[in-house]
């Protein structure tokens, strides 16, 4: 199972802009892909275990291992890409 973890604060610009957007685009394009948005805030201790210290931070997990992470400079392409290489190691 591919799941999808957006660490995200409420003071985080950046966060706000980007994270419809690949919300959306997540959910079109990979459907089955779980989608877990996380407040640092809220959530202190899961984005200690997860080691963000910057925002957005948004991590790809396989069967509960990270197998990408971007931080604070990326683009929706760039995840959506890495997302079509998972699901097609995946599909072999």
């Amino acid at each position: 199972m591919i799941e999808l973890l957006y660490f995200s604060g409420e003071h985080c610009g950046v966060c706000k802009v980007l994270k419809p957007k690949l919300i959306e685009q997540v959910s079109t394009h990979f459907p089955e892909v779980k989608i877990n948005i996380i407040d640092v805030q809220q959530e202190q201790a899961l984005a200690a275990q997860h080691l963000v210290f910057t925002l957005p931070v948004v991590l790809i997990m396989v069967e509960g291992k990270e197998q990408y992470r971007f931080a604070r400079s990326f683009s929706v392409m760039e995840v959506l890409d890495k997302l079509e290489r998972l699901e097609n190691l995946i599909n072999q």
